[in-house]
């Protein structure tokens, strides 16, 4: 515990390794956040009882529920059969832009943005090859507009609402829920029409990963074991016909822990020997069959039964999946299924399937059980590659219900008659009464990593501000600023904000400049409301790099981007979006 004196420059230090932690995307996010707050802790920055109010901040408790009841509109209307026939009429890409923009934007102004995008993603990707249009043309606008539609409301993003849980804490006026509207929509609606006209000439046609896994199979690693008994038990691998396989290759053996690799043909089986193959997964079966004495690994692990199908997956991003092993997380009783095959592009895998380590953007081979589309659809854990699951549809009655509650609450909210977060919690209640939402679908929508990275990012700013780090970050950073004139001085904190959210997270970057907005504030004279509207939107502005945004990470790996792919269109797009903040910001407030 280090003395008061030394507080600032504790804070100051602890959050510039956080911020180089980030940047390397060695670590899970979430993982470097937890070090980060307890460094705070056992510096003294922070109390441990002040670190831990932030589970009551209602910010926090406000992203929460937003998740929860966004889960329970995705479970229980059928927005897919909506989405198509909203698009029948569409045939060019850029008039499916400016419409499934506008969709996407509208939805993600007051749904969490993360679930809107994994839903709408097999639908992007299918319109595209039914028109023969490349997904790659229409992934990143998707990804663009949903970050756009986030900047119109208060609730449209995580950032907007731990921003005025900062601002609350600093016991300050918080934002209004349409403080963004008007920027928001300028914004928006500029940025859908510049990405219409440029998107399909910047963005080349590609084979994107969901094709590439569907038409070209390959490089997945697929764990077969010896059965009991096995007739090749004693026999040597080129005896029993596993060399020159069609479709496959056996890459190793793994015998009591020990990895044979490569494999000699003269190797000869034991009992209980685990097989790994790399190849095709469309000749598993033909592989099984062709070799009775050889089973899938997880057969008698995962119960087989007749309504038991392959699923192929994606890893999604902010998986509970990322950087840990199925086993470790108890896949099967979570997900109800069993990985028999991992894919991951550009790099061979070895080991046994459940002791490797998942990583955002691998493709799953699974065997599933018959609860498996329902554990995972809401979980936002996965992108699965086929849609074969359709959203049990409510009655009417309940749709009605959830529908005039919902709008009394909003417009009760809005007149100041009840919180937000009363309203929320209002509708939340409507959902469980309707069974919209349901203990199992709040079990697996929440993330304890949210919650950490929410956490510690109050904390952050708090020892920040109380230590006096703030003050001497703003006097290094902003040296003179106190002749700048109000206009260069927000622009300033603007772009600043913006280049730290490209490439660490938004949640970290308002966690950061919220202290320096509010010292630079106080010491010039500047609206408060106008300064942390520079930081929101600028925490927002998430295009020049696919890391800036977890959206961006979700159509990354589909879409076969590269960072140029992003930078291109994205330096545009955030040109438009800086010019309309300014202007507003200019017009209204200097």
């Amino acid at each position: 515990m280090l003395s008061p004196e030394y507080h600032s420059i504790a804070s100051l230090i602890i959050i510039g390794l956080l911020v180089l932690v980030l940047i390397t995307d060695r670590f899970k996010t979430s993982l470097v956040f937890l070090f980060g707050g307890g460094a705070l802790i056992l510096s003294g920055a922070i109390s441990a009882i002040d670190f831990l109010e932030g589970l009551s901040n209602p910010s926090i408790i406000k992203i929460f529920l937003l998740i929860v009841i966004t889960a329970g509109i995705n479970e229980s209307f059928d927005l897919i059969g909506g989405l198509n026939r909203l698009f029948r009429s569409v045939k060019t890409p850029q008039g499916f832009i400016i419409r499934m923009g506008s969709s996407v934007a509208l939805l993600s102004a007051f749904m969490n943005n993360t679930p809107v995008v994994s839903v709408m993603i097999p639908f992007v990707h299918q319109w595209g090859k039914n028109h023969h249009i490349s997904p790659s043309k229409l992934l990143i606008p998707l990804s663009f507009a949903a970050i756009m539609g986030g900047v119109i409301t208060l609730i449209g993003t995580s950032t907007n609402l731990l921003l005025n849980g900062l601002i609350q804490d600093a016991g300050l006026q918080p934002l209004g829920f349409f403080d963004f509207t008007l920027p928001g929509i300028g914004i928006t609606v500029l940025g859908i029409l510049a990405m219409a006209l440029i998107a399909p000439k910047l963005l080349g046609a590609k084979d994107d990963l969901v094709s590439e896994i569907k038409d070209n199979r390959r490089e997945y690693l697929i764990e077969l074991r010896l059965i009991e008994n096995s007739q090749y038990t004693g026999q040597s691998v080129e005896s029993v016909g596993l060399r020159n396989l069609e479709g496959f290759f056996l890459t190793q053996i793994i015998r009591e822990n020990r990895e044979i690799a490569p494999v000699p043909p003269s190797e000869i089986l034991r009992q209980d020997d685990v097989l790994l193959f790399a190849g095709d997964t469309g000749q598993i079966n033909n592989l099984v069959n062709r070799f009775p004495g050889l089973e899938l690994a997880k057969t008698n692990e995962f119960q087989l039964i007749e309504n038991t199908s392959y699923v192929e997956a994606i890893v999604a991003q902010n998986s509970q999946m990322d950087r840990r092993n199925a086993k470790e997380m108890g896949f099967r009783q979570r997900y109800d299924a069993a990985i028999i095959g991992i894919h991951r592009r550009g790099e061979k895998l070895s080991g046994k399937i459940g002791s490797i380590d998942l990583h955002v953007g691998d493709v799953l081979l699974m065997v599933a059980g018959p609860r498996f589309l329902e554990r995972s659809s809401n979980s936002g854990d996965f992108i699965i590659l086929e849609e074969h699951y359709k959203h049990t549809e409510k009655a009417s009655g309940s749709k009605w219900l959830f529908g005039i509650g919902t709008a009394l609450s909003v417009l009760l909210s809005s007149f100041g008659v009840i919180s937000f977060l009363e309203a929320l919690l209002v509708i939340l209640g409507i959902q469980v009464a309707t069974k919209m939402v349901y203990l199992d679908l709040i079990n697996r929508v929440l993330s304890l990593d949210l919650l950490i990275i929410l956490i510690v990012s109050l904390a952050l700013g708090d020892s920040l501000i109380s230590s006096g780090g703030a003050q001497i970050l703003t006097d290094s950073l902003f040296n003179g600023a106190s002749h700048w004139n109000h206009f260069t001085l927000i622009t300033v904190v603007f772009i600043t904000t913006w280049l730290l959210t490209s490439f660490i997270t938004n949640v970290a970057a308002v966690s950061i400049m919220f202290p320096l907005a509010y010292s630079l504030a106080i010491s010039s004279g500047i609206s408060y409301e106008a300064m942390f509207l520079s930081t929101a939107f600028g925490a927002s502005c998430s295009f020049i790099t696919p890391f800036a945004y977890q959206t961006n990470l979700m159509v990354l790996e589909l879409g076969k981007y590269r960072f140029r792919d992003f930078f291109r269109i994205g330096s545009i797009i955030s040109l438009i979006y800086v010019a309309v903040f300014l202007f507003y910001i200019k017009v209204f407030y200097l």
